[in-house]
């Protein structure tokens, strides 16, 4: 996907949104139905163990995309807000306070990015076939296909926060006086 490098901090995150974690979110939510299917047929034992993985896998993506709409989302508009207010954090009672609230919420994504990246691996491994000898059902190669797409969004997700949301957000910090 591209960003054009003059968008501002919240028409990236309101596209990060509908681009990204909407989509991710609608895939898995496709993807743990197919898994529902593979888990009501009768399975090969290889099956099986690949749809708990996905299961616990989806589950885990849905709780990520969720943490970043209901907890990073309201940050940054809140802080393209306070940007575009003209709002200086030295002004804010509690300065001190206000600059740390703004160091973790960086630091928290970042962090969250290291857990992006072994997601992003474990649905890649996820995503690969299992033995070529043996004849899975349709149901099976759609859960797969859905694992692989999961993966690319992730990382053109990943690499959107990266190379554009992060430096934007240190941005904005800094134009409100909450970072160095």
């Amino acid at each position: 996907m591209n960003y054009q490098d003059n968008e501002g901090l919240q028409e990236f995150t309101d596209r990060l949104d509908r681009s990204h974690y909407y989509l991710i979110n609608a895939l898995c939510v496709s993807a743990k139905k197919y898994a529902l299917q593979l888990e009501q047929l009768e399975m090969h034992k290889a099956t099986s163990q690949y749809v708990t993985l996905c299961n616990r896998l989806i589950q885990e993506i849905l709780h990520f995309v969720t943490i970043r709409k209901e907890y990073f989302v309201p940050y940054l508009l809140s802080l393209s807000e306070k940007n575009e207010d003209g709002h200086d954090c030295k002004n804010c009672t509690g300065t001190a306070t206000c600059s740390a609230q703004h160091d973790l919420h960086l630091a928290e994504l970042k962090q969250s990015h290291k857990q992006l990246k072994a997601i992003i691996y474990q649905v890649q491994m996820a995503a690969l076939p299992l033995y070529a000898e043996t004849i899975y059902p349709d149901v099976y190669r759609l859960l797969r296909n859905h694992m692989a797409l999961i993966g690319s969004s992730l990382t053109d997700l990943y690499t959107a926060e990266e190379i554009q949301l992060i430096p934007k957000v240190i941005e904005a910090q800094r134009n409100i006086n909450a970072r160095d």
